[in-house]
């Protein structure tokens, strides 16, 4: 599956004449045939196939812009997510802030949770085939479905109020690609994780879940992302994990 995503990420490089990820890739292909997927470095893989898809992008989509942003102003008002940031208890806002700050945490510790529970190699493969499936469905689509967050289209709002916002945007400012993903990579993975890790630890699997749809709540509400990416995400983790289910059982 791995190498299957890698090898459709080089073929648009090709086609596309993008020689770095062209190359990049091609070396993440022959780390797949040489390395394989000992101890963590799927992380690795999650990673690159992160970074990759947005080296062959230029420009976003103003139609896919505007298409998503219509989708909010028609679920949420206008203006409807900055009165509710305006309105809502500040700690409401700062729990929604550290949750979507949480979803560069979720995967790896579903997988510790895993490894310290004593599971062994069949188990850490398919968890791991849930969440790289779900996570590069959403970073295969970005070189056809290229966007910008809607918090870099927006006028900035004034009644941001939460402190950990200022550390969620530096931290994206050095570690993001700057282009949006629909649907979300990080909801996806989130609760591809949760529900994953839930198959075989009912209570950890509900307090993964939990966190997943907080940081799906929280990057909507701090525009980090447009609803209609989670509510695809969500659905694109939900159905991987029943496609794992019924191919081999988790």
């Amino acid at each position: 599956m791995a190498a299957a995503y890698f090898a459709y990420l080089t073929g648009i490089a090709v086609v596309r004449r993008r020689s770095r990820p062209a190359v990049l890739s091609l070396a993440v292909l022959a780390a797949l045939f040489t390395i394989g997927m000992p101890s963590v470095m799927p992380l690795v893989y999650l990673l690159a196939g992160y970074w990759l898809p947005a080296m062959l992008v230029r420009e976003p989509s103003g139609l896919l812009e505007r298409r998503l942003l219509g989708v909010d102003y028609a679920l949420f008002g206008a203006n409807g997510l900055e009165r509710f940031e305006r309105g809502a208890p500040r700690i409401l806002i700062e729990y929604l802030e550290l949750a979507y700050l949480l979803c560069y945490a979720v995967v790896p510790a579903g997988f510790a949770l895993l490894i310290l529970a004593g599971y062994g190699d069949a188990t850490l493969d398919r968890f791991w085939s849930v969440v790289l499936l779900a996570s590069f469905i959403c970073y295969g689509l970005l070189p056809w479905l290229p966007s910008r967050a809607p918090r870099a289209i927006e006028p900035p709002s004034r009644a941001r109020r939460s402190s950990i916002r200022r550390l969620n945007l530096a931290v994206l400012d050095r570690a993001s690609v700057q282009w949006n993903t629909f649907p979300s990579g990080h909801t996806a993975a989130s609760l591809a994780t949760a529900l994953a890790v839930g198959a075989h630890m009912p209570m950890a699997g509900v307090v993964l879940g939990v966190v997943a749809l907080s940081i799906a709540v929280g990057s909507v509400v701090g525009r980090y992302h447009y609803a209609a990416d989670a509510i695809v995400a969500a659905a694109v983790a939900v159905l991987v994990f029943v496609m794992a289910i019924a191919a081999r059982g988790l």
